[in-house]
């Protein structure tokens, strides 16, 4: 058990950067979200998963739509705590920890941010252990838990609580209407007690995320090689060195699978 303050957030918003290997979004706009809501609430607590009661409700806060969006309509700050309080009211019980759906990208301090604006500690590991395009494609699908009821909240004050057939129905169903929330929206979902943690999320990639962004940032400060370092930090190999000369990001439709740069999937 640990507190995450201010000064943790720019390491482990880089780290979650390189962990989306290029899905997930820019984390830079959720770590502005999580420096506010630590600056007027305070640290948040990290537990690890083998700190949390057998009996805990654990929830997973996120961001859905497009980065893109996201970068030129910023969240009003209040969507992650709109979709937390509405699913609580429907399973009838209080979250008591807060936990990342994915470690890549945006969604990284989505959970920093909803865990300070709520009081509620939060859990190190996610459901993937890297950025991914769908809300089925998780580690808790694969162990029997449902993602609905999942809550969805934006930025107008709107929220939809939404229950399906299966989690592949919910995520066809958020996605639709994500596109008419505006694009870019909040989301409380797939529930876990604390004895289903072990075997329905990825351990401590909160702190993995914060290892690689220092690796990186030291590696930076002293001219030697942040790939090495990233690659000695996640014990990668280099497999090639080349140079980005353009990056092309496009809205598509969320039948488009070829095209998915968001966190959550493209709307």
């Amino acid at each position: 058990m640990r507190e995450i303050g201010i000064e943790q957030l720019d390491d482990m918003a880089r780290g979650a950067g390189i962990l989306g290997t290029g899905g997930g979004g820019d984390p830079y706009v959720g770590k502005l979200l999580a420096r506010e809501a630590i600056r007027r609430h305070g640290p948040v607590t990290l537990y690890d998963i083998d700190e949390v009661p057998a009996d805990a409700t654990v929830v997973p806060v996120s961001s859905m739509g497009a980065p893109t969006v996201l970068l030129e309509k910023l969240p009003a700050g209040t969507e992650e705590l709109a979709a937390l309080r509405a699913l609580e009211a429907v399973i009838g019980r209080p979250a008591t920890h807060i936990v990342p759906i994915e470690i890549g990208g945006v969604n990284s301090m989505i959970p920093v941010a909803a865990a300070a604006q709520a009081g509620l500690p939060l859990v190190d590991g996610d459901a993937m252990g890297r950025a991914f395009p769908e809300a089925q494609m998780v580690l808790p699908t694969l162990i029997g838990v449902s993602n609905t009821p999942m809550a969805l909240a934006d930025d107008k004050g709107n929220t939809l609580v939404l229950d399906a057939v299966s989690n592949h129905w919910a995520e066809r169903i958020a996605r639709a209407a994500c596109v008419q929330m505006g694009c870019q929206i909040s989301s409380a979902d797939t529930v876990l007690r604390g004895d289903q943690l072990a075997d329905g999320l990825v351990p401590a990639t909160l702190t993995l995320a914060e290892d690689l962004g220092r690796a990186v940032r030291r590696a930076r400060a002293a001219h030697t090689d942040p790939v090495a370092a990233a690659t000695s930090t996640l014990g990668g190999v280099r497999l090639f060195t080349g140079k980005v000369v353009d990056v092309e990001r496009r809205m598509v439709t969320a039948a488009s699978r070829s095209a998915q740069y968001s966190p959550r999937s493209t709307v």
